[in-house]
């Protein structure tokens, strides 16, 4: 429901965010891929390696299955996404306030939200803050935060080359990776976005995570990224790499949390590293607990329904 809505925010925001560049996935379960697509009404298929090599200079050298999806299969730029959603929240006289949030208090019956910025009061929250969401709640949420780096790779525009996902990637210390088109970045380089998960990865708690975020990544895991990106696209020549540490927040589910965690506070937390391109319907369908009518979507509540630690 959120790509079907990527049109319209972006007409009435004036804000591009989505392109249909389509998107090359390479998996073992790549035939489920098919049939889960084919239910959604997308428009993919299984294809060969020789095609994806010359559709879109990709080569892929792994035995598992390709499929291909078009558009409006693609990719999305997350911060042309928030400033669009932000913009059309103004439009609606709400007041949005851009500075960070470091506490979360019950006092006298209310919610006390501060910063450095001062505080504000609400006798209701939705706190959708992702991975330090869980140390804001008095009942801890069962997550597991795993630490990832991204590398971006400095490159010229290429119309023939889609999104990517692949298993089992050139390097063996790699579970799974991804990449995006390139897109023009705010330091105004533009580049191609790559990121997955190392095979040894291992949750970490709060403060680990806030030392991680201080640094500048995984070199290793950098090193593994760059690789994979030079194999599958050895004739793209690479102007410049820089990496950043990201973070993949985990549900016991595999689903979202979504629902109420506590009297007038409500969650919206782990996006399980896929949630991106679905955020604009996980934010609609969490704002509607706030509403008379509660719950409001086709899928069941229990299936993100908040699992805390014991």
């Amino acid at each position: 429901r959120s790509i079907e809505r990527y049109a319209d925010i972006a007409s009435r925001s004036c804000i591009n965010f989505h392109a249909g560049k389509g998107l090359v996935s390479c998996s073992p379960i790549a035939a489920e891929w098919v049939a889960n697509g084919v239910k959604a009404g997308g428009a993919i298929n299984k294809v060969s390696a020789e095609w994806v090599l010359e559709k879109t200079g990709i080569e892929i050298t792994n035995s598992h299955p390709i499929v291909y999806e078009g558009p409006p299969a693609g990719y999305i730029n997350p911060r042309s996404l928030v400033r669009a959603q932000t913009k059309l929240v103004e439009q609606t006289q709400s007041k949005v306030i851009k500075k960070a949030a470091t506490s979360l208090e019950l006092k006298s019956g209310k919610y006390v939200i501060g910063g450095t910025w001062g505080s504000i009061s609400a006798a209701r929250v939705l706190v959708a803050t992702g991975a330090f969401g869980r140390e804001l709640l008095e009942t801890p949420l069962l997550l597991q935060r795993m630490c990832r780096t991204t590398v971006t790779a400095e490159v010229l525009p290429d119309p023939a080359l889609p999104s990517f996902i692949m298993v089992d990637p050139p390097d063996a210390r790699l579970e799974e990776i991804y990449w995006v088109p390139p897109i023009r970045y705010p330091d105004g380089r533009v580049a191609l976005k790559i990121g997955g998960n190392l095979r040894e990865s291992k949750p970490v708690e709060q403060d680990d995570l806030t030392e991680w975020f201080q640094g500048n990544g995984s070199a290793t895991e950098a090193e593994s990224l760059k690789n994979c990106l030079e194999e599958l696209i050895p004739e793209k020549k690479v102007v410049s790499w820089k990496q950043k540490p990201c973070v993949v927040t985990n549900t016991v589910s595999g689903h979202p949390y979504i629902g109420w965690v506590s009297k007038g506070l409500a969650v919206a937390i782990g996006g399980c590293g896929a949630a991106a391109k679905s955020s604009d319907e996980i934010g609609r369908v969490a704002a509607s607990l706030f509403s008379e009518s509660g719950w409001d979507s086709i899928i069941s509540e229990k299936i993100f329904a908040p699992i805390f630690q014991n």
